[in-house]
This record gives C-alpha cells, sequence and structure tokens, in this order.
C-alpha cells in the first residue's frame, strides 16, 4: 500500500489547522475537536480500506461507509489492541487524559452514552464503558478508548453536547486521546507505506 500525496497533505493539513486552537474555552475546544476528528475520519478509513485491500474485512456490496465500525472496530483491528494501549499507557498525558474522563464519568458529571433520539442518560451504558475502560484485557480497554471519542463526537455533531464552559472539562482530555490515536494510527499507516 502506498499512501497518496494527497491523503499525506490533508492530513498534515488538517493537523496544522487544529493546532491553532486554543483549548481554554468552549469555542476552542470544539473547533479543535471537530478539526481533529476530520483527521481522525480521514485516517480510520485508509486503515479500513487496508484492510479490505487485504482481505481482512469485507465492505464491499453497502452503500454507505461502516463509519462506526471503522472507528472502533476497524482501527483497532489495524491498530491491535496490545500496541495501540501500549501506545497510549507510555504517554503520561494520555494516561491523565484516560484518569479524568474515567473519574468525570464515575462522578457523574458527565454522560457519555446518550439515547440517539432525545440524548437522554443511559447511566447503565456509562457503567459498563468506565469498567471497560478500567479493565486489564487490553481488547476490552482499547476499544472503550476509541468507543469514549466516538461517543463523544456523535454527542457533538448530533447535537446532544451543550455549547458552554462546561463541556471544557471533558473536550480537553478528550482531545489529548484524539490527536494520541492519530498520532499512532498515522505512525502505523507510514511504517506499513515503506
Amino acid at each position: 500500500m502506498t499512501l497518496s500525496p494527497e491523503f499525506l497533505n490533508f492530513v498534515s493539513s488538517w493537523q496544522r489547522k487544529a493546532e491553532e486552537y486554543n483549548t481554554n474555552d468552549v469555542s476552542g475546544c470544539f473547533d479543535k475537536f471537530f478539526t481533529l476528528y476530520v483527521t481522525f475520519n480521514r485516517i480510520y478509513a485508509e486503515a479500513t480500506f487496508s484492510l479490505a485491500r487485504q482481505s481482512q474485512i469485507k465492505i464491499e456490496k453497502r452503500d454507505s461507509f461502516p463509519d462506526a465500525q471503522a472507528a472502533i472496530a476497524y482501527i483497532l483491528q489495524f491498530l491491535g489492541a496490545e500496541h495501540f494501549v501500549s501506545e497510549i499507557m507510555a504517554d503520561d498525558n494520555s494516561v491523565a487524559a484516560l484518569g479524568k474522563i474515567m473519574q468525570l464519568i464515575r462522578d457523574e458529571r458527565f454522560y457519555v452514552k446518550l439515547d440517539m433520539v432525545t440524548g437522554k442518560r443511559q447511566r447503565d451504558r456509562d457503567l459498563k464503558l468506565l469498567a471497560d475502560l478500567e479493565s486489564e484485557n487490553l481488547a476490552t480497554k482499547s476499544r472503550a478508548i476509541l468507543e469514549t471519542i466516538y461517543s463523544i463526537r456523535c454527542n457533538m455533531f448530533h447535537g446532544h453536547k451543550g455549547f458552554n464552559e462546561m463541556q471544557i472539562e471533558i473536550l480537553q482530555p478528550v482531545i489529548i486521546l484524539l490527536k494520541k490515536t492519530i498520532t499512532i494510527a498515522l505512525d502505523k499507516l507510514q511504517r506499513n507505506d515503506r
């Protein structure tokens, strides 16, 4: 597989754009998360297509791109749970961010799992997510990290996350995890490109 110059330019351009946003205010947090997520979306799409070309997954005969699967299961299959978690846990900022997110869920300061239609909290699903984030099982923990990022993305994109200063508390740590995830995935794509 060869990464196209267009792909590399796209990712680099959006990463530079993300760095311009300050996460000290709610607007900057939303803008930085959205911008980083565009980058992540392009990266996990590339990883998904790579898996499909290698016949590791089947995505043909679909009407749309399998976004939720690609953002969690396929990118995890591409990276490997052990590699992903070890990279996250080797980074002090990511460990602190993960700890902060778990504490926010534990204390019920934020609800990550919201009803898709009503936006109402689903505490039982949050508690399951928290248990998975705390898990010693690498596959469980890595999937939960990616699921957290994707769930917060869905809450933002679908209007269930209020645009207020309180959101800074959850967005700052999730931005750290998203940024680290992008770095890990891009590094793996580039290693496979050699």
